[in-house]
């Protein structure tokens, strides 16, 4: 009996042991059971962002960058070196640096359009030049629009004379060929220097006070004072006239050019091809301001200022030749005018003058009409004793 009693207690001592452990397992969390709750602290650890795919390496498919190169020798348009260039092998410029030297306006940049003496634009990815298909190619690149330049000048009939020792090619617009309308009448006037030191024969030095007084009255009573280029469009003129001065007299810088900018008359100036520098003539400098002024013409008044009627043929050439690329260095630009030095010349003459010029002119012979042969150009001569009557007496049929 005592042993079962025994038994019962241990049994009794087991279970309230037992109940024990349960009791306090209810109570008290279990750590593996806190482990899996969520924190309620503020996590400092970054937010998991979703995967997201790789960045690629490979660069985008471009095309390889054109390679531009500068165009040498220079290339000289209407007395302005310009900057043309090569891409990929082939002569382009700029279109913007194009109509600024040849002065066009630029009316619309896309498509392009061109407008002034001539016209150039783009129609359907094609260069209308005049209005007639040209073969010039168009090209953007590095954001500039370029022009192809060799059959877009071609197009324009732009001559091009290259300077056989330096290479440098200068283009000229207004030395183009042109047609003339016939049966117009523009007087010519010769002079020679404007000054009151008179060095030389007396009469050739026309007053600057006669000068000024001649001038006022063209512009007071409507006359035009043009350009032999301008002959092209002559129609535009009421009353055109024509002035020209023989030799290239330093006078005709420091007199004459203040005259013609204050009455903002044109002028054709003749220059002998290597006299620019020497005794009482201008200078190269000063001969390179009148012609970017826009009121002088430099034209030819041969190399040496021989006699021509005296030369044949290779010699000929030569004054005529040399005269040419001597006043397109110093100017930029050819000139297309020859007068005859001393009004002389031979059959030789006529017959080289127009592979190099598109005018003849004479020493006197009265008035010129645009019908007459134009190496054969008749003038009035202005002296230092023409009186504004007599002058007046000159022009009295201009656009007749």
């Amino acid at each position: 009996m005592k042993k079962a009693i025994i038994v019962l207690s241990v049994i009794l001592a087991v279970l309230l042991v037992i109940a024990g452990i349960l009791y306090f397992t209810d109570i008290l969390p279990d750590e593996s059971v806190e482990a899996t709750l969520p924190s309620t602290e503020p996590s400092t650890e970054p937010p998991t962002q979703p995967p997201t795919e790789p960045e690629s390496t490979e660069a985008p498919s471009t095309e390889p960058a054109l390679e531009i190169l500068p165009y040498t020798p220079s290339v000289v348009l209407n007395g302005k070196t310009v900057e043309s260039v090569l891409i990929e092998g082939v002569h382009y410029i700029a279109a913007d640096l194009f109509s600024e030297a040849v002065e066009l306006t630029v009316e619309s940049g896309a498509p392009l359009k061109l407008s002034g003496t001539d016209t150039v634009e783009e129609a359907d990815g094609v260069l209308l030049v005049n209005g007639a298909p040209c073969e010039a190619s168009l090209l953007t690149a590095e954001e500039t629009l370029y022009l192809e330049f060799d059959p877009l000048t071609e197009a324009l009939g732009y001559p091009c004379l290259t300077d056989g020792e330096t290479g440098i090619r200068y283009y000229t617009p207004t030395a183009r060929r042109f047609d003339i309308p016939e049966n117009v009448n523009v007087p010519v006037l010769m002079y020679h220097a404007v000054s009151d030191d008179m060095w030389g024969i007396n009469e050739l030095f026309v007053s600057p006070s006669s000068m000024e007084e001649q001038l006022a009255y063209l512009t007071e009573n409507g006359y035009d004072a043009i350009w032999f280029e301008d002959l092209a469009h002559v129609e535009d003129y009421d009353k055109p006239v024509i002035l020209t001065f023989d030799d290239g007299y330093d006078d005709n810088y420091t007199e004459l050019f203040p005259l013609l900018q204050k009455y903002n008359v044109k002028a054709t100036v003749f220059v002998i091809g290597n006299a620019p520098g020497t005794s009482h003539k201008a200078t190269e400098e000063q001969i390179r301001e009148m012609s970017d002024s826009g009121l002088v013409s430099i034209q030819s008044h041969s190399y040496t200022h021989a006699d021509l009627d005296t030369l044949g043929y290779d010699d000929t050439v030569y004054e005529l030749e040399q005269s040419k690329l001597a006043i397109t260095r110093i100017t930029g630009k050819e000139p297309y005018v020859l007068c005859y030095p001393t009004g002389k010349y031979n059959d030789c003459t006529l017959e080289v003058a127009p592979q190099y010029y598109m005018f003849g002119i004479k020493m006197v012979g009265g008035l010129y009409n645009t019908s007459q042969d134009p190496f054969l150009v008749n003038r009035y001569y202005v002296s230092r004793y023409t009186d504004i009557y007599t002058f007046a007496s000159f022009l009295s049929y201009a656009g007749t």
